[in-house]
């Protein structure tokens, strides 16, 4: 018995093989283009992407050419548009960093009503991270695509509604809850797409997916004959929500770090719907007709920041220099980065700043540069999460960090010093894959209650916290700067 789990993220396509333990037996994956066009907005191609899944699957098809089901994960806000009676895409998919909408957000953040409304209902903000503005971009400047949308011609969905309208024959227009949440055109507390949202947008309102929790079931497909019958595809979800939901973070306070090109923070708030001005209120995931709710905060650069040493500056070889050469130095000499290479994010709200070393002399090493920016990683996760706890007056509790950075010990160190908590690390990084397959198998196996998905825990180690003043002076060092370099005399001017 064997179990399939499809990750179509924003740099490539990943397919896992699970077996009847849900332990990986086989990892497929392969890059696609990132696009950026001459006006410097992003796109993918989904031709490609769909054929390199197609690939992978037959792939992953020759060890498990029976599987019990096959789930989806993939990157979220990224939506497409695609041929309602081929299933063919009409243009390339508009990516989640695409900031083609940026007009389109400052006129409405501008507008109090309508941005307390999207946040009141969405629990978000009009961003450029998120869907609606860019599609109406989109509308206004492809006179062709606006028509097809009205006539029902052309369909719009996040990826994973594009992918399973085209694998199902164009039977399935379909998406689930977390995918849907990130729009901007939804109601997160109603589960259900909103007028008032379209019209904030000044979006004429077409037919959308049928929306469905994460664990359901979202059809079946043979995947272009690979298969010798149709696999029933169970479980679908937003990667960071997929994690989340692989991670156990079923109880208020559970929190998890998911660490990448950027990183994604989320904290388990319940089932209520709570707002927080320095964060994102995250439908997490529906079950038994429930939302559970999270506080988000997105970051856009983690293992950016490192590979930037690598690939821009060149003063790292490879990035698991960043660790080698940071632990031959006590601390980093009083440099630090402010690594807003794409403004500050929560709790800071900067959208404007950009990243600068501080601190540096003569006498400044190498080895100083990469662990101030290595430590810079750390430090905006923390103090997101510093202010989290302060506001809502809580306490983290089962504190878990994944994704590709935990290969970086050094850095997991520094979390749990900083937070002065025991942290958790599960023993595979591939968790929003896991993720997707425990919705699928709660689906298939029709588990009603949370606590009895705790069965399948993936195996965690403890990261124990030290007493380390030198690096807790060097983040209070590193506050500090943010508030005299990028608050204050922001305020001033």
């Amino acid at each position: 018995m064997s179990y399939i789990s499809l990750d179509s993220s924003t740099s490539s396509t990943t397919v896992v093989v699970f077996d009847e333990d849900l332990s990986i037996k086989k990892k497929f994956q392969k890059e696609h283009r990132q696009i950026f066009t001459p006006e410097g907005f992003v796109e993918h191609d989904l031709e490609e992407i769909y054929n390199n899944l197609i690939e992978l699957i037959k792939a992953a098809a020759e060890i498990a050419p029976d599987p019990q089901l096959i789930s989806i994960t993939n990157q979220r806000e990224t939506f497409t548009l695609f041929d309602k009676f081929t299933g063919k895409p009409v243009r390339n998919a508009v990516v989640w960093q695409c900031t083609r909408g940026e007009e389109i957000c400052e006129k409405i953040l501008n507008n109090k009503d309508h941005s307390e409304l999207i946040t009141q209902k969405t629990g978000l903000k009009a961003n450029t991270f998120f869907s609606a503005s860019k599609l109406k971009w989109v509308i206004e400047n492809e006179p062709h695509i606006k028509e097809g949308l009205i006539k029902g011609n052309i369909l719009f969905g996040t990826i994973d509604t594009y992918l399973l309208y085209r694998l199902t024959k164009c039977k399935e227009y379909v998406t689930d809850t977390t995918n849907a949440s990130r729009t901007l055109l939804f109601n997160c507390i109603d589960n259900r797409w909103d007028n008032e949202l379209f019209s904030i947008f000044e979006i004429e309102q077409f037919k959308l997916a049928d929306v469905k929790s994460s664990s359901s079931n979202f059809g079946s497909s043979n995947f272009e004959n690979i298969f010798l019958k149709e696999i029933p595809i169970s479980g679908v979800a937003g990667d960071a929500q997929a994690s989340f939901f692989a991670n156990l973070c079923f109880s208020p306070g559970d929190s998890k770090i998911t660490t990448g090109t950027g990183f994604n923070v989320q904290t388990n708030i319940g089932t209520s719907f709570k707002i927080d001005p320095n964060a994102f209120t995250t439908l997490a995931f529906s079950h038994n007709k429930k939302n559970y709710y999270s506080f988000e905060c997105l970051g856009s650069v983690a293992g950016a920041t490192i590979s930037w040493l690598k690939n821009n500056l060149k003063l790292i070889d490879k990035v698991s220099e960043s660790e080698s050469l940071s632990q031959e130095i006590e601390d980093s000499g009083g440099v630090a980065l402010i690594p807003a290479f794409t403004g500050l994010g929560p709790p800071f709200w900067k959208a404007n700043a950009r990243a600068a070393f501080i601190g540096i002399n003569a006498s400044t090493t190498k080895k100083q540069i990469v662990r101030a920016a290595l430590e810079s990683v750390a430090y905006q996760m923390v103090v997101y999460l510093e202010f989290l706890q302060r506001d809502n007056k809580f306490e983290l509790k089962n504190l878990i960090v994944d994704g590709g950075m935990i290969k970086n010990k050094l850095f997991l160190q520094m979390i749990a010093d900083l937070l002065k908590i025991e942290i958790m690390v599960p023993e595979i990084e591939e968790m929003s894959l896991y993720g997707a397959l425990l919705f699928g198998i709660q689906q298939q196996k029709n588990i009603s209650e949370l606590k009895d998905l705790n069965k399948f825990a993936v195996k965690r180690k403890a990261i124990k916290y030290q007493e380390n003043q030198g690096l807790q002076r060097s983040f209070h060092h590193w506050k500090k700067l943010i508030d005299i370099y990028f608050i204050s005399n922001q305020e001033k001017n």
